[in-house]
């Protein structure tokens, strides 16, 4: 359940996965088969686009930065985290520490302060949530910003409470028609067998 984990962390890991497991218990999730399958899911997508040929990665709304982690584990360079909770900003520095990842992490407010991307660099948002918006906004804004301004961008929608697998998809298929109107290229793929999750990557 855990392979690309045990794969790419292999001295780690167990302790990647106690930290996951606190930081998930402290918003209320204690399911701990889909704790599993959640931190696989930042791994993969790390790993995926570890293997694009892209200047940098700035993941927006981080979290734990998994797939941050991931990329840099994986000696991707140009790699930064953002997000707006200090507590979590400064677990992300601890974990990075101990890996010995070479990334930078930063604290502040997307939405008052965005992040500036270079050509080359690739905008990460992992299930996006935010403390202001609804979370379809927030992917639609993110879509939008990537589309208007031509950003490369992966994206992991959330699966929301009210979705079907099939409202799901059909969500997926329209962040992933629009990016194709405006020139971009767009991997559109389920990551893993348990959950429905999908990833659109698109790239120019």
């Amino acid at each position: 359940m855990i392979s690309r984990l045990k794969a790419i962390f292999p001295e780690d890991w167990q302790y990647i996965l106690s930290i996951y497991k606190d930081f998930l218990s402290s918003t209320g999730s204690r399911n701990e088969s889909l704790i599993l399958i959640l931190l696989e899911v930042g791994v993969k997508f790390g790993e995926r686009l570890s293997q694009l040929s892209l200047n940098g990665f700035v993941e927006i709304g981080c979290g734990l930065a998994i797939p941050s982690l991931a990329l840099a584990k994986l000696g991707r360079t140009g790699v930064r985290a953002i997000d707006v909770d200090p507590k979590v900003i400064a677990c992300v520095e601890d974990l990075k520490n101990h890996l010995g990842c070479e990334m930078e992490v930063q604290c502040r407010d997307i939405f008052e302060d965005r992040p500036k991307l270079q050509r080359g660099e690739l905008l990460i948002a992992e299930k996006p949530a935010s403390y202001k918006k609804s979370i379809l906004e927030v992917e639609y804004n993110i879509r939008n910003w990537c589309a208007i301004e031509g950003h490369n961008c992966a994206l992991i929608p959330s699966y929301m409470g009210t979705d079907t697998v099939t409202s799901y998809s059909e969500r997926c298929e329209k962040y992933e028609k629009k990016l194709k109107q405006v020139g971009f290229k767009v991997e559109n793929q389920q990551i893993c067998e348990q959950l429905p999750f999908r990833w659109i990557i698109a790239t120019k």
